[in-house]
């Protein structure tokens, strides 16, 4: 017997928020095969914690003004090098100058180094 299931909603999500997801869901009952496998793989590619990766999204959509899709790919990929964001910011619509990659960019080390001290 098939059961049928209905999406209630979708909502785009960083990794370390999809982690905690399924980890809290692991405390209430058994996760399934699917959600074993995708909690591995974003406990392997988190590259910030929970908390951490609210405040970044928040701080990239106000103080830079970047869609919710790029915030997120932004976040889970944390690029290293002006190229590697320009790619994740090609879907914006807008062309952004050297010193705001450097700004976005130093936001991301901020984060980084706030891991890397924990």
């Amino acid at each position: 017997m098939y059961i049928m299931k209905r999406v209630i909603e979708v909502k785009e999500l960083t990794l370390p928020e999809v982690k905690a997801l399924l980890e809290k869901r692991g405390e209430d009952a058994e996760l399934n095969r699917v959600q074993r496998i995708t909690l591995d793989y974003v406990s392997r590619f988190c590259k910030i914690d929970l908390e951490s990766a609210l405040k970044l999204k928040d701080e990239l959509t106000k103080k830079f003004g970047l869609s919710l899709f790029a915030t997120i790919q932004i976040i889970n990929i944390m690029p290293e090098s002006i190229e590697e964001l320009r790619t994740l910011l090609t879907q914006e619509g807008k062309v952004f100058t050297t010193e705001e990659l450097e700004s976005i960019l130093a936001t991301l080390d901020k984060y980084r180094e706030k891991e890397e001290s924990e």
